[in-house]
């Protein structure tokens, strides 16, 4: 015989749905406030021409800017923290008068090039290449305060004719259509690699943090001194410049982090980054006290003291003060082979560098023009990338289900910022034709600004890693069709940290439908829509991907994209303003950042000689971080080390 219950129904619903109401309270659902930008009723002198209008994030001239809110700071990017100019050094050696270089483009001038860097590696210099054509076989390798320069991009012609693959092989895991290339990612004709660092880590440790901060904020205490130090301000002076460095967890709550804790991050990024200083944030001191120290730059991150954040002189690198300038260098023409599949015709690379720079350099028929892994406060400027005689598309490649097909691009890579490269410049670019990775970011790297370029159909790459507090700024995409189309590694998910900024982008050439309505409507003469207002009307388009690996928490101003799309709305926390009627002021904000540093930051007045980081004055020592040997690596090594990080 069944027992009867002893409580009435009612009773068991009424516990039942206090259970759920429990459950809901103690599992919160974090939902993401979103505020878009504005425009502002203000009047701004200068004549607000163009039709461009104020927006509450930045105002006439940074007046509504807040540390605190969306925007970072990026006027501190490029050599020499955005406040030296890059010099313009006398010539040291000449290749043809000192080391009898031909420059006929048939006679090979390689040992002569190696005789020129050899003879300036120890004191650095310039190495001037005059009118002509250079015909080169090897790699070259630049250490610090070495300068490659020519007598101008239409004048002085480096020609590699041999690729990585000539001179150190496939290596034994390359298989076509199966393992990628060791080239792809790693190595180039001009590079700077290098097994030391310049200074030993443990000499440029300073203090640790002592007790969390928020994004926008200056102060930081501090605890566990150098140097048996018991105030802060024994540490510290006023002016000299510091880097807050925090550390990945083996299980990824950095990167998680870096995307507003609002996803899962990608299943290898812990066992490949746990446990290294891969966030930055350099700054001058203001003033320091018992405990504490003020920054210059308010802080682009939430610092956790889950991640170890510990302040040193600089973020540690291999090379300062390497140059490239007034140049071309050219490849062999060849159809490009593949994603994945490159030979590396790969132009240039820096590695660990700062204060470094490439400018009035062009770039033909490379798989990859120019690269920059683990670097800060660098510059690449006036630089043009294409082809010739024509395009590279078309080569014949096994592609990923392994059957011939055609390739669909020029190469692989135009300009890349890989991981952990902080506070770099690109600026006044222009890339012809197509790649896979126009211009890049990944891996935790942050406050870079690309700024003032354009290109053939440019892909503004967010490739993993959390690349986080990014600037893309007065660009023109081209055809605008490959612009959001980001990519990655699936084990470094999402594409994009949080507070990457893309600020007055468009599309010059984005295909439109004639208006044919306005055509046939009355007074059509005076209705109908130019091709200008058609192309404002256009919207960007985008990959069909969920948030969890485009990314959250970006911010586009005068964008064409539409913020209906799936996985805006599904974000919920993008920041968009977009009016085809209305352009949003300035036009570029990397230069209006610049003009307004003094009136927005509290800036340190005098700077002391050699203070920016990697400055030639501080860079004499020669210790080498612990840990690392000496012994020159093999290309391939370094190749395999790269493609196991990244894709």
């Amino acid at each position: 015989m069944c027992r009867k219950s002893i409580l009435p129904s009612s009773v068991l619903l009424l516990l039942l749905l206090l259970l759920v109401i429990r459950v809901a309270v103690a599992i919160p659902v974090r939902t993401p406030k979103t505020t878009s930008p504005v425009t502002v009723n203000k009047t701004c002198d200068q004549g607000f021409s163009n039709n461009r209008v104020p927006i509450d994030l930045w105002g006439c001239q940074g007046e509504l800017w807040s540390s605190k809110g969306p925007l970072s700071d990026w006027s501190f990017a490029g050599y020499g923290a955005g406040m030296e100019k890059i010099p313009d050094l006398p010539v040291t050696v000449d290749v043809k008068r000192d080391f009898q270089a031909a420059g006929d483009g048939k006679e090979d001038d390689t040992a002569a090039v190696l005789a020129a860097l050899k003879a300036t590696r120890e004191a650095g210099g310039v190495i001037y290449f005059p009118p002509g054509k250079y015909l080169l076989t090897n790699q070259l390798n630049l250490t610090s305060n070495q300068v490659l320069r020519g007598a101008g991009r239409d004048a002085t012609n480096l020609f590699f004719n041999t690729s990585l693959q000539q001179l150190h092989g496939w290596g034994p895991h390359y298989a076509p259509g199966m393992e990628k290339s060791p080239y792809t990612w790693a190595g180039a004709l001009i590079s700077t690699q290098k097994e030391t660092y310049i200074y030993s880590g443990w000499r440029m440790r300073l203090a640790a943090v002592a007790k969390p901060a928020a994004r926008g904020e200056r102060r930081l205490y501090v605890t566990d001194l150098s140097n048996t130090a018991v105030r802060a301000d024994e540490v510290f002076a006023s002016g000299s410049w510091v880097a807050l460095r925090m550390r990945e967890t083996h299980q990824a709550g950095l990167a998680k982090a870096l995307c507003n804790s609002r996803s899962e991050v990608g299943s290898t990024l812990g066992q490949d980054f746990g446990g290294a200083a891969v966030v930055t944030h350099s700054s001058r001191v203001l003033a320091a006290g018992h405990d504490w120290l003020e920054l210059e730059r308010p802080l682009h991150i939430d610092v956790g003291l889950e991640f170890g954040p510990e302040i040193f002189t600089s973020q540690n690198f291999k090379v300062t003060g390497v140059g490239v300038e007034d140049l071309q260098i050219e490849f062999p023409w060849t159809p490009y082979l593949g994603h994945h599949e490159e030979p590396g015709y790969n132009a240039i690379e820096f590695e660990s560098a700062t204060n470094s720079w490439v400018r009035r350099v062009r770039i033909l028929n490379a798989d990859a023009a120019i690269k920059v892994y683990a670097s800060i406060f660098n510059t690449i400027s006036d630089v043009q990338i294409g082809t010739s005689p024509k395009s590279r598309k078309g080569g014949r490649w096994h592609g990923r289900d392994h059957v011939m097909q055609l390739a669909d691009q020029d190469g692989h890579m135009a300009i890349a910022l890989h991981w952990a490269s902080h506070d770099n410049l690109v600026e006044k670019f222009n890339i012809t034709g197509t790649y896979h990775h126009d211009l890049l970011v990944a891996g935790y790297s942050s406050h870079n600004v690309f700024s003032n370029g354009s290109g053939t159909d440019l892909c503004l790459d967010h490739h993993g890693g959390a690349p986080h507090n990014n600037l893309w700024t007065d660009i023109d995409l081209g055809l605008g069709q490959a612009a959001l189309r980001w990519s990655g590694a699936p084990g470094h998910f999402p594409f994009a940290g949080a507070n990457n900024t893309f600020w007055s982008i468009w599309a010059s050439s984005i295909p439109v439908r004639p208006d044919y309505a306005g055509l046939l409507a009355p007074g059509a003469f005076n209705k109908r829509m130019s091709v200008q207002q058609l192309r404002r009307r256009a919207t960007l388009p985008m990959m069909s991907r969920p948030a969890r690996l485009q990314g959250f928490g970006q911010l586009l101003v005068d964008v064409p994209v539409d913020a209906s799309y799936p996985t805006i709305k599904e974000a919920g926390d993008w920041r968009i303003y977009y009016s085809p009627e209305r352009r949003a002021w300035p036009a570029n904000l990397y230069s209006a950042m610049r003009d307004t540093q003094q009136q927005r930051l509290q800036l340190f007045e005098q700077q002391p000689a050699g203070s920016t980081p990697g400055s030639s004055s501080s860079s004499s020592s020669s210790s080498k971080e612990p840990g690392v040997s000496s012994t020159k690596r093999p290309l391939q090594n370094v190749a395999r080390r790269y493609c196991r990080l990244l894709q």
